[in-house]
């Protein structure tokens, strides 16, 4: 996995669109500044608000570069028959 985090550019650390304006971030970068882990925690908190409004169940699915979506729970079991 790589991408390019919003603060330290390319990595293969896992990212999420916690940054400004739903940038894809690190956990690293994330955590190295109060300022910015209060904005990813409120970031998260606003996608996880929204969650009923996208998904019938409440239960989405993030961190893909399309956005939220709804969660599909036969996806949790994919491939381990």
């Amino acid at each position: 996995m790589s991408g390019v985090c919003h603060w330290c550019g390319p990595t293969d650390r896992e990212l999420r669109p916690y940054g400004p304006g739903g940038a894809e971030v690190c956990l690293p970068c994330t955590e190295a500044d109060p300022e910015r882990e209060r904005a990813a925690h409120a970031a998260f908190d606003a996608l996880m608000a929204g969650a009923e409004a996208i998904s019938p169940t409440g239960v989405i699915a993030i961190g893909e570069s399309t956005g939220p979506r709804p969660f599909d729970p036969r996806e949790a079991t994919r491939g381990q028959q």
